[in-house]
């Protein structure tokens, strides 16, 4: 029986190294396994995102600021390569003609405000497979025919055990926080809070609740999160979204 290949060795390396104070927590562990798929395959960036039957969609941690930008811009257009692997449960590279093919919005967002012109997104093995998702980022397109998929499968398991294992092996004490309650999962929530805050408010259902938080999100130039992290904390009030509910109405 053949051991770990090097892709998974470094991996492992990576992962092994003590991390900076900020990432010692067990709700840094997306962040800081999503740092190890960086180390470990010639990609650029690389973000851990969660789906449920219900279509929602929450980024757990990501590699820098400038891959958790590109899953939260994901979200806010409701639509991406991430989504299409979970659906799809195959992992499936996208390069820009691929993105702007599919996605028209969300390229020209991903184009303007990343450097990112192309992403593999691979669904993790069962238990944790397609539920969650890894997406790998890569500033040339060119290199994703030039990532070795034996390499991106060896890191694949790697993630999938160290991810059960965290998940399994966390003491269950009471009040104890696990890397599902980490900066980005933590942010997502504070998108549906949020939105029920519309849904009173504005008498819509939910779907038509969170299309106004996006509508005004589009309109700022801004992502859902930060729309939404706003309204939660009262520097944006509901007034400032009732043209685009009224807007929604009308539609």
């Amino acid at each position: 029986m053949t051991g770990p290949g090097p892709a998974a060795r470094r991996f492992a390396q990576a992962l092994d190294q003590l991390p900076p104070p900020e990432l010692r927590g067990p709700e840094m562990l997306a962040v800081r396994l999503s740092r190890a798929c960086v180390a470990a395959l010639p990609v650029d960036g690389a973000g851990l995102s969660i789906h449920d039957a219900h279509g929602l969609r929450t980024p757990i941690g990501a590699s820098d600021p400038t891959a958790s930008l590109a899953e939260r811009l994901q979200f806010t257009h409701g639509t991406g390569p991430c989504l299409r692997a979970h659906d799809d449960g195959v992992a499936i590279a996208f390069d820009e003609v691929d993105v702007a093919r599919n996605w028209p919005d969300l390229h020209d967002s991903l184009m303007s405000q990343t450097p990112f012109h192309g992403v593999l997104s691979v669904p993790l093995l069962p238990p944790l497979g397609p539920l969650v998702v890894l997406d790998l980022y890569v500033r040339d397109p060119a290199a994703l025919p030039g990532t070795d998929r034996e390499d991106v499968a060896d890191v694949t398991i790697a993630l999938t055990r160290a991810m059960v294992a965290a998940a399994l092996g966390a003491p269950a004490q009471e009040g104890a926080r696990g890397w599902w309650d980490g900066p980005d999962a933590l942010r997502r929530a504070r998108v549906w809070q949020a939105t029920g805050m519309v849904n009173v408010a504005f008498d819509l259902d939910t779907e038509d609740a969170l299309a106004v938080l996006k509508a005004h999100a589009f309109a700022t130039d801004r992502v859902v999160d930060d729309v939404a992290d706003d309204l939660v904390t009262g520097r944006l009030s509901l007034d400032q979204l009732r043209p685009a509910a009224d807007s929604d109405r009308r539609d």
